[in-house]
């Protein structure tokens, strides 16, 4: 199985987190390291629960449904939800675009509402939380792959990584519900689309 698409994916992730700091350093404003910082790291990936879930739900799901986002949809379905094969695997992860916009969009902002100093801290809860999902995402719809395997000998994260996997199985039958892919599924809470 390969994991090309997956490796890039967070490449690009990791490389927005880089240039973030980079910007930083080019500013001449040092990053706080703090309990504060690391609550907003925190923060940063609750926060970006909900946009998953807003994201997901308006963007790929509304009244005009992301084109790519449907044919992840036909091809992930029923008997098919787990697949390996190469076109299959392309239609997992998000477009490398979305992680420099993420960096052009959120930093700014989140950077004017809580500070220079701490904005890396958030930041980093942003695109962890993108990582995990990515991760994650892809190896629900793997077969038989040794990431679920390791975690399933783990009892607590075993039990909570095959809820997950549930809980995304029934998103692709109701395309409504359960749009938020990691938990604590904070979006889907927040607007009752969560089911069990």
């Amino acid at each position: 199985m390969k994991s090309g698409p997956l490796l890039k994916t967070a490449g690009w992730a990791l490389g927005s987190y880089v240039a973030a700091v980079g910007i930083q350093a080019g500013l001449g404003v040092p990053i706080e390291i703090s309990a504060r910082a690391a609550a907003l790291c925190l923060a940063g990936a609750l926060y970006t629960n909900i946009f998953e879930y807003a994201w997901h739900r308006y963007g790929m799901h509304g009244k005009r449904p992301d084109p790519r986002h449907r044919t992840h949809h036909q091809m992930f379905h029923g008997k098919s939800f787990q697949r390996c094969d190469a076109a299959a695997l392309r239609e997992i992860v998000t477009g490398w675009y979305i992680f420099p916009l993420l960096l052009a969009v959120h930093y700014p902002a989140f950077a004017f509402l809580i500070g220079l100093r701490l904005e890396p801290a958030f930041f980093l809860g942003v695109i962890l939380h993108f990582l995990v999902y990515e991760v994650t995402h892809w190896y629900a719809h793997m077969p038989d792959n040794a990431f679920d395997r390791a975690l399933s000998r783990i009892p607590l994260l075993g039990r909570l990584r095959a809820m997950q996997i549930h809980h995304h199985r029934l998103h692709h039958g109701q395309p409504l519900i359960n749009c938020n892919f990691n938990p604590p599924y904070v979006g889907d809470r927040l607007a009752g689309a969560l089911r069990r």
